[in-house]
């Protein structure tokens, strides 16, 4: 079933892919700005699509499972703020029926996409979209679920970015925005991943790295009052915020 009639304006736009209440994951293992497209960015989009086939690959699977288990939610609409290649967006739409939409700044970010929905099976199920976390284009009320990691160091302006999430969600939606590697994946795959991000220097640059006492002062500027943070125990890089939209 499409859902392109609750997109905002008068046709779909991608989304800019770019690494718990209404529950929002924030952090970054990806350098990708949804503010402005970064063309000083340190990797391309295909660079970003090999790294994370090559070293994030085994995330994104219990990254869905711990959407699913902590939300209960299997159908609906989702939105990947800042996908990236999309896997997330992938693996999420295997194990629900939730339509997802992946969104990502990028134009050769969404090409990118497209293909690994397309070497997926999963045309119809998932969808990429060009589009701006800070001016996203959904209507008010769209999405059941919001999704994104490794984006949010990254965007220009954090307040105006997480008003555009509690915009798009519905009352009582849950977003899920994310750096680090999860809370289920096994310590061994954990440690693996960490040794080859430290020896392959993947990361975010420490200038971006955000302050819980920070965090919060963005989310209370956003207009969100209840919320939870806590850092990411494998990734240095990730910071997970939790809240709900009332």
């Amino acid at each position: 079933m499409s859902h392109s009639r609750f997109l905002a304006g008068k046709q779909k736009r991608a989304v800019y892919l770019a690494a718990c209440g209404l529950v929002l994951i924030v952090g970054a293992c990806r350098k990708a700005d949804q503010g402005k497209r970064d063309t000083n960015s340190a990797y391309t989009a295909e660079e970003f699509d090999k790294i994370a086939k090559e070293v994030f690959a085994p995330i994104y699977p219990y990254l869905a499972q711990q959407v699913k288990e902590a939300y209960k939610m299997s159908t609906g609409v989702a939105v990947d703020a800042g996908s990236g290649p999309g896997y997330w967006s992938i693996e999420l739409a295997k194990i629900t029926d939730l339509h997802v939409y992946a969104m990502d700044l990028d134009p050769e970010a969404v090409k990118i996409v497209r293909r690994n929905i397309k070497n997926a099976g999963l045309e119809g199920r998932v969808e990429a979209i060009e589009g701006n976390v800070q001016k996203m284009p959904f209507a008010d009320g769209f999405a059941d679920l919001v999704i994104s990691r490794g984006s949010y160091p990254f965007w220009k302006d954090k307040v105006a970015a997480f008003k555009e999430i509690q915009r798009i969600l519905k009352p009582g939606g849950a977003a899920y925005i994310g750096g680090g590697l999860g809370s289920l994946i096994p310590d061994e795959e954990r440690t693996k991943i960490r040794d080859i991000m430290d020896a392959r220097k993947i990361g975010p640059p420490t200038n971006l790295e955000v302050s819980y006492d920070e965090m919060s002062r963005i989310l209370r500027e956003a207009g969100i009052s209840e919320f939870r943070i806590s850092p990411d125990a494998g990734c240095l890089c990730g910071l997970w915020v939790e809240f709900r939209r009332k």
